[in-house]
């Protein structure tokens, strides 16, 4: 009778350790595959949303704006000196609506459900709005951010104003400028009030920024707009190394060129990424084009604006 003869302990010490190797060689392999899935899956989005920016076009004739504010005018400014239209515009009336760009957008990307739940007679933080304000939209969420989900608003004394569910994505106000204390004057397609036409943006569709990403995991803010009287920070623990506090102009819209992309000096202002090397763009052309971390400032400047008679080389 002939014996088997078995593996010896060596033999298999042996073998474990090739599969751990090759185990190990693996695992590098499949985060990257994996990394760029989550990437893409990213870009998709903002594509859909670019591609919904225009459609709104075809049937509005502007572009959405960053977020609508329309001020009581029928009171005297002086009854209203905290959140009137004069500089330097920290607070939108608290009675009076900020709905964002994200809210006009629904309608274009298969979400009538939702917009037909919004009341638009109310302002964006009323309690006849607390439902789809606090209801996360995955469309508007970038599947590699972190923070995202139901977070709490307060305002500068640190007092519970509302809870909103994030955005990871931001409309391109322009090159640089104030959104805390020039909301109106963007250089980009978007900012309070905005009504660009085509017409308007003589940089070109392709070259010029739409929306692009700035996550939760940086600041967190609401995608149902701008929300009055309540402030943003940066979020804690961000890959910063500093944390500020601003207002709700900054809730909808972020600006390029003042910092390089997910630069450790960034502002709740700026665009800022969670896959690390590049920021992921959509272009009024519907366009999608990440950008590197290491793009020029000048290079992001003439992107960030609609009119700036900026020329970009073909390969940034």
């Amino acid at each position: 009778m002939k014996i088997r003869r078995g593996y010896t302990l060596i033999e298999l010490l042996v073998a474990i350790a090739i599969i751990g190797v090759l185990i190990g060689l693996l695992l590098p392999a499949i985060q990257k595959v994996r990394e760029a899935a989550i990437r893409m899956a990213c870009q998709n989005k903002l594509k859909h949303m670019g591609l919904a920016c225009l459609t709104y076009y075809d049937a509005k004739g502007v572009f959405p704006p960053a977020f609508m504010y329309t001020p009581l005018l029928s009171l005297p400014l002086v009854q209203t000196p905290a959140y009137d239209r004069i500089a330097p515009n920290f607070f939108i009336n608290f009675n009076e609506p900020g709905w964002g760009w994200a809210v006009y957008l629904l309608p274009y990307i298969e979400q009538n459900a939702m917009y037909n739940l919004l009341t638009f007679t109310a302002s964006n933080n009323s309690v006849v709005n607390q439902g789809p304000r606090e209801m996360p939209m995955p469309i508007y969420t970038c599947p590699a951010d972190s923070s995202t989900g139901l977070f709490p608003l307060y305002n500068t004394n640190g007092q519970f104003i509302v809870n909103a569910s994030t955005i990871s994505y931001a409309a391109c106000f322009g090159a640089d400028g104030t959104l805390n204390a020039t909301p109106d004057a963007g250089t980009g397609v978007y900012y309070r009030n905005s009504a660009t036409k085509i017409m308007d943006i003589t940089d070109g569709a392709s070259q010029t920024i739409a929306l692009g990403e700035r996550g939760a995991m940086f600041i967190q803010c609401p995608w149902i707009g701008a929300i009055s009287m309540a402030m943003v920070q940066t979020t804690p623990n961000a890959p910063v190394s500093r944390s500020e506090i601003q207002p709700p102009t900054v809730m909808a819209m972020a600006r390029v060129g003042h910092h390089l992309l997910n630069d450790p000096m960034s502002e709740p202002y700026d665009y800022f990424s969670p896959h690390g090397t590049i920021v992921n763009f959509v272009y009024v052309d519907g366009s999608v084009h990440p950008l590197t971390i290491n793009t020029d400032l000048t290079v992001l400047q003439a992107l960030g604006t609609r009119a700036g008679g900026d020329i970009v080389n073909a390969d940034w």
